[in-house]
């Protein structure tokens, strides 16, 4: 009886813990991605909605100067308190250059600090062009670092 008193409670802690990390709804920052990327350096916003579901927009500043858009769902990984891994897909524009319009897929680590409103995520996010010039670049890795406020 003890034994399943015990488990309750550690089923139950871990429930808290689990759901107590990405308590933010907006995140801002940089990332740092490959230089071969339409969509790969420049500045992050993350919305969260409340299903583990999340809306992210990437401004890419270097050239060709680019726009991104993708729509991302979050799992938790239990084994690790406040990291979660995501995976999702969207559209970029170019405003410059051969490479102006496309899809992208992501995949990734992301994790939410506790103590600090700090967010951290590497990913890997291929690139499917369309126009002007077809083409596939799949070597997108990148890391970014976002502030995290207004709490859900």
């Amino acid at each position: 009886m003890i034994q399943k008193g015990i488990l309750v409670s550690f089923v139950f802690l871990l429930t808290v813990v689990t759901c107590s990390y990405a308590q933010y709804r907006h995140q801002a920052g940089v990332r740092l991605g490959s230089a071969d990327q339409v969509v790969s350096t420049g500045f992050t916003y993350r919305y969260h909605f409340n299903n583990g579901k999340a809306v992210e927009a990437i401004l890419n500043l270097r050239d060709p100067i680019s726009l991104g858009a993708l729509y991302e769902v979050f799992k938790p990984i239990n084994a690790v308190p406040n990291l979660q891994w995501f995976y999702g897909g969207g559209a970029y524009v170019g405003f410059k250059g051969a490479d102006n319009l496309g899809i992208a897929g992501i995949a990734g680590l992301d994790y939410q600090f506790n103590e600090v409103p700090i967010n951290l995520s590497i990913d890997w996010k291929p690139e499917l062009n369309f126009i002007q010039s077809v083409r596939f670049r799949a070597s997108t890795v990148a890391v970014s670092v976002r502030f995290s406020f207004l709490k859900k």
